[in-house]
């Protein structure tokens, strides 16, 4: 199976988890030898995959843009039947429009799928291959002068016929490389990434897209959007600041995601209202809570603890856990309970990095549910199970 293709093409998001030092210690203690094959077997066709890059596109589509710079279709937009030109595109919400698929959002999203469980294996295998086959994909994506990405995303996710960018389309790597950006920093905690390539690409690439999402227009739209956007966005932004150790700027981006994020997107009730009027409201609902306590786990590097606010300067209930039971209760518990519309079909597997969590924090033991005999030899129940 090509599980990029065929299982998590239109979700990445929920598949991956937030892998902390501590965490990757723990799950090299507890993986047999027999679950580290079976994840090799997995991602074996990897080896037959190409090195993408953003200048893989063909020029006519870049609409005069330089082909360096990162280029993708708002994903729910479409030709307009009710004009020649099929412009401007119109909305579908929930609807993914093939036509993306020229552009640079998949070549995006595949190395970072590809990187992120090569990082994986390489840590517990010692195979070097691995470590060696990640070095050359960011190398040619980010770094390679001929066939590297510019830093930015000025033209992510616009929509034909009206923009040629926008800053929802920063979600396009927020919610995908940054969790090879988490792992990489890891690994470099355990002394596992060479110092000379990780400092070349964070002189190089890194430094200055974080320059570019705190300056530039079009970021700070995405930095104001009040849904799972504007939490991805903070979260890209916190691990940016763990990778480089800007202390004060990680404590002002706390506050603020607590006031700015969590206090108005969480209710008394744990829903979250903006993610439920989505067609795919299971699954915005999801990604939108998963962003928060991903922002939370690397907030916690820097002692700052989300997942009980009783040390905020005002009273606040546990938010996340709040939240964490709505969706476990009316996803998992009874799925009867859950009345907004969801247009595509719902993977229990992407709850497992939530109930995951649910138990650790806070002691809701639900996993059993979200595993499944259709979903147990899947790539992330294979880590979380080993985690737990």
């Amino acid at each position: 199976m090509r599980y990029f293709e065929e299982v998590i093409k239109f979700d990445p998001v929920n598949h991956y988890l937030v892998l902390t030092r501590e965490e990757l210690i723990n799950l090299k203690q507890n993986i047999s030898q027999e679950e580290i094959s079976n994840l090799k077997s997995k991602v074996a066709y990897f080896k037959v995959l190409p090195f993408y890059t953003v200048v893989d596109k063909p020029k006519e589509l870049c609409l005069g843009i330089n082909p360096h710079n990162y280029i993708s279709l708002a994903t729910y937009h479409w030709p307009n039947p009710d004009t020649d030109n099929h412009l401007p595109y119109i909305k579908k919400d929930g609807y993914s429009n093939p036509e993306g698929e020229k552009f640079d959002k998949d070549r995006l999203r595949q190395t970072a799928f590809i990187c992120y469980y090569e990082l994986i294996l390489y840590y517990l295998t010692d195979d070097k291959d691995y470590y060696n086959d990640v070095k050359k994909r960011i190398n040619i994506f980010f770094i390679d002068k001929k066939t590297r990405m510019y830093p930015n995303m000025n033209h992510a996710q616009m929509i034909k016929g009206v923009n040629l960018g926008r800053g929802i389309g920063i979600i396009d790597f927020a919610a995908n490389f940054t969790y090879t950006l988490v792992l990489l920093q890891s690994l470099s905690e355990l002394n596992y990434i060479e110092e000379d390539f990780y400092a070349n690409y964070k002189k190089l690439w890194l430094k200055p897209f974080l320059s570019w999402l705190e300056s530039s227009d079009i970021a700070l739209q995405e930095r104001d959007s009040k849904n799972n956007h504007g939490t991805m966005y903070d979260f890209l932004i916190l691990v940016l600041y763990d990778i480089f150790g800007y202390k004060k700027k990680t404590k002002m981006l706390v506050y603020s995601f607590i006031n700015l994020r969590m206090i108005p997107q969480i209710k008394e009730d744990g829903s979250m209202p903006l993610e439920l009027a989505r067609t795919k409201s299971k699954s915005y609902s999801l990604m939108g809570l998963k962003g928060i306590f991903d922002f939370a786990k690397i907030a916690g590097k820097s002692e700052y603890n989300l997942w009980y606010l009783d040390w905020y300067y005002r009273k606040i209930d546990n938010l996340i856990e709040i939240g964490m039971n709505f969706l476990i209760e009316r996803l998992l518990i009874n799925p009867l309970l859950w009345t907004w519309e969801q247009v595509t079909i719902f993977d229990k597997t992407t709850l497992l990095p939530l109930v995951y969590e649910a138990k650790k924090r806070y002691n809701i033991d639900k996993l059993e549910l979200a595993l499944t005999s259709e979903n147990l030899d899947d790539l992330l129940p294979i880590i979380i199970k080993n985690l737990a």
